[in-house]
C-alpha cells in the first residue's frame, strides 16, 4: 500500500595512540592498584526509568519553529535534527539544535539553530550569538566533522533549498564557508554524513535529499475536497542525493555523477555509512520514503554501485516499498557481519535487515520482536546504542505522526507517541523495555530527531530528541555501573575525526567490534566518540585499531572506565 493510500485509509478509518582523560563520575574506576575492580552484577533489568528527562534542569528552552500553517506544506511535517560534539575541545560534548525558519517571507526575526555549551554535564549555556551562528534559514539535520584537518570539528546543516558548512575557527566561533567551499546545489536537504570514501585522508560529504518541492510547486491534497491534509511524497518527484569530494580542504567538488551517486528518483531522509563487505571501505546505506533503499557499495577507485535490490536492503521482505525514516547499522546478532535498521512509516513495522557472510541481507524484525510493537508507531529518529553497557546494542526510536489531527479519525494513531527502547537480548532477539510504561521515555512526543551522546562522562549515552515544531528533551541514561570504555580517535594520515576506524577490543577468547562512523539516525549526528561497554569484565587484553589509512595500532592492557584519546601513530607498527 502506498503512503497516499495509507494515510487516506487511516483518516477515513472511524475510530480506528592514547592518553586517558578522567571522566566525570566513574562509579567503577580502576582500584588504586592499577587493576580494574571487577563491577555491577552479571546481569541488570532494563526498565521504564532507564531514562530521566533533564530538559529543564539543563537550561535548555530550545522550542523548533516549522511555520505549520493551514497551507500543509510538506515541509511542515519533517521537523529537524540535533548534533552532538565538542566544539570547544574542553572534553565535554555541546549540542547543536536545528531550526526552522518562515518558508516564504521576512525571516529578520527568525532564530537560528540554537547552540548550547556543555558546562558540567548537566547544564548547557546558549552561546549561539556568541558563536557567530546569526543567520536564520529553514534547517533540516545536521552533520559534523573535521572537514580541514585543523584539529576542530566543523558543523554541516541541510536545509530547504541550500545548506551550510560552518567551519570551526577553533576560538569558541563559526564561520560560513558554504559558497567558498563550493556547496552551491540547492535542493530538499535531510540527513548528511562526512566519510572518507577514497581515504586519502580528507572528509568528504554525502548529502542526502528528499523531493522537488518549491511553495511554488506545492501540491493541494485533501480527502473531502475542502479540509487540506500533508501531501505524502509520492505526490512529488524525487531528488538524487550528492557526493563531494574534498579537495584537500581547500574546497569541495561535486562529484554526484561520476561516481554513480546519481540516482533522480531517491526520496532519501536517513543516511549511515557502513562497511557491509569488511573490505576497508565505507559504503553508504540510503532509507528512503516510499521509494526502495539505497545500497551505495564502494568499489575502492571512486566509484559506487548501487546494490540495495540485490542484496535485499530495497524493500520489505513482501517487496514493497516503504517509508523508511531513521537509519542506523551495527553487528547487532555479533555475528562480524554489518546489520542495518530503518525506521518506516506507521502501518509499516520497523525493519532490521540482519548481514551474512555472502553480503545478503534479510528482514528479520518480525522474529526479532521489533516488528509487531513498532508496527502502529510511525519512527524517524532510529539508533542502535548499548544503553546499558552490557556489550549489546540496543534500539531505540522516536515516534511521532505527521498528520496533526490522526486521532480523531483513527483511535490506534497519535500525534505525539512514546519514544521505544528494544533491550537486545543476545542474538537476534530483542525484547520493548519502554515506549508504555510511564517512564521518561514514554512520555507523548512529535519525534523526529535523536542523538546520543555521555554528556555527563559517566561512560553511558544519554539522549536528546528534537520534536516537530515543540521543544528539544534531553535524556540522562541511568544504567547501572558496568564496564566501559570511551575512544576518541585522532587521525594524522587518516582523517582527523577518525571515521571508518574499526575497532576490537579483546579479553580472552571474547572480542566485541565497533567503527566510529558519521551519519545514523534521522537528521542527527551523535557524538563522533566510540563507545564500548563490556557487561561485568574486570580487564581488557588489548584494543585494536585499523586505521582508514591502513595503519594497525594495537593498546595493550588498556584501563577500564576511562576516555582514551587515541592518536593514530604516523607510521606503522612493527
Amino acid at each position: 500500500m502506498t503512503r497516499w493510500l495509507l494515510l487516506a485509509a487511516l483518516l477515513a478509518l472511524p475510530g480506528g595512540c592514547s592518553r586517558s582523560r578522567e571522566p566525570a563520575k566513574s562509579p567503577s574506576a580502576p582500584s588504586p592498584g592499577g587493576q580494574p575492580q571487577k563491577i555491577g552484577n552479571s546481569a541488570t533489568s532494563a526498565n521504564a526509568d532507564a531514562f530521566t528527562d533533564i530538559t529543564s534542569e539543563s537550561g535548555i528552552t530550545f522550542r523548533h519553529f516549522n511555520d505549520a500553517s493551514t497551507r500543509r506544506y510538506l515541509p511542515e511535517t519533517m521537523g529537524s535534527g540535533a548534533a552532538f560534539f565538542d566544539y570547544d575541545g574542553d572534553g565535554k560534548p555541546d549540542l547543536y539544535l536545528v531550526n526552522g525558519a518562515p518558508i516564504v517571507g521576512d525571516r529578520s526575526h527568525a532564530q537560528p539553530g540554537m547552540l548550547l555549551r556543555n558546562l558540567d554535564g548537566t547544564h548547557f549555556q546558549d552561546v549561539t550569538r556568541a558563536a557567530g551562528f546569526t543567520q536564520a534559514f529553514y534547517g533540516m539535520g545536521a552533520a559534523v566533522g573535521d572537514f580541514d584537518n585543523d584539529g576542530h570539528i566543523d558543523l554541516f546543516v541541510t536545509g530547504l533549498n541550500g545548506d551550510r558548512l560552518y567551519r570551526n575557527r577553533g576560538d569558541g566561533t563559526f564561520e560560513d564557508v558554504t559558497k567558498k567551499m563550493g556547496l552551491t546545489d540547492a535542493g530538499f536537504g535531510s540527513s548528511a554524513a562526512f566519510l572518507d570514501y577514497d581515504r586519502d585522508g580528507y572528509l568528504d560529504l554525502f548529502v542526502g535529499r528528499y523531493v522537488r518541492w518549491s511553495p511554488q510547486s506545492d501540491i493541494e491534497c485533501n480527502l473531502d475536497g475542502t479540509h487540506r491534509i500533508y501531501c505524502t511524497p509520492e505526490k512529488y518527484q524525487g531528488q538524487t542525493n550528492l557526493l563531494y569530494h574534498n579537495m584537500r580542504g581547500r574546497r569541495f567538488q561535486d562529484v554526484t555523477h561520476v561516481s554513480g551517486i546519481f540516482h533522480p528518483e531517491g526520496k532519501t531522509l536517513g543516511v549511515a555509512i557502513a562497511d557491509v563487505n569488511r573490505d576497508g571501505w565505507p559504503d553508504i546505506v540510503a532509507a528512503n520514503d516510499t521509494v526502495r533503499n539505497f545500497l551505495f557499495i564502494n568499489n575502492r577507485n571512486g566509484t559506487f554501485t548501487e546494490t540495495g535490490v540485490m542484496t535485499g536492503v530495497a524493500y520489505s521482505e513482501s517487496g514493497a516499498t516503504r517509508g523508511g525514516m531513521g537509519i542506523d547499522t551495527g553487528d547487532v546478532d555479533d555475528d562480524g557481519f554489518v546489520d542495518v535498521i530503518i525506521g518506516n512509516f506507521a502501518q509499516e513495522m520497523s525493519a532490521l535487515y540482519l548481514g551474512s557472510e555472502k553480503g545478503y541481507f534479510v528482514d528479520e524484525a518480525a522474529q526479532a520482536g521489533i516488528g509487531i510493537p513498532t508496527l502502529l508507531r510511525l519512527k524517524f529518529g532510529s539508533l542502535l546504542v548499548d544503553f546499558d553497557n552490557d556489550g549489546r546494542l540496543d534500539m531505540i526510536f522516536a515516534n511521532g505522526h505527521i498528520e496533526p489531527e490522526i486521532a480523531k479519525y483513527h483511535e490506534s494513531q497519535s500525534y505525539a507517541q512514546p519514544l521505544q527502547l528494544f533491550r537486545n537480548e543476545g542474538g537476534d532477539r530483542f525484547s520493548l523495555v519502554a515506549g508504555s510504561r510511564g517512564g521518561a521515555l514514554d512520555a507523548p512526543r512529535i519525534g523526529r530527531g535523536l542523538a546520543a551522546a555521555d554528556i555527563d562522562g559517566d561512560g553511558d549515552l544519554d539522549l536528546v530528541v528534537t520534536q516537530n515544531g515543540g521543544g528539544a528533551v534531553l535524556l540522562r541514561n541511568n544504567a547501572p555501573p558496568r564496564s566501559w570504555i570511551r575512544l576518541q580517535l585522532d587521525g594524522r594520515r587518516s582523517n582527523r575525526s577518525g571515521y571508518g576506524a574499526a575497532v576490537r577490543a579483546i579479553a580472552g577468547d571474547k572480542s566485541w567490534s565497533r567503527t566510529l562512523t558519521s551519519g545514523r539516525s534521522y537528521l542527527s549526528a551523535c557524538e563522533p566518540v566510540l563507545t564500548m561497554g563490556f557487561g561485568d569484565l574486570a580487564r581488557l587484553d588489548a584494543i585494536e585499531i585499523a586505521w582508514p589509512s591502513g595503519i594497525k595500532q594495537t593498546i595493550a592492557n588498556p584501563a577500564l572506565n576511562r576516555l582514551l584519546v587515541v592518536e593514530e601513530p604516523v607510521e606503522p607498527g612493527p
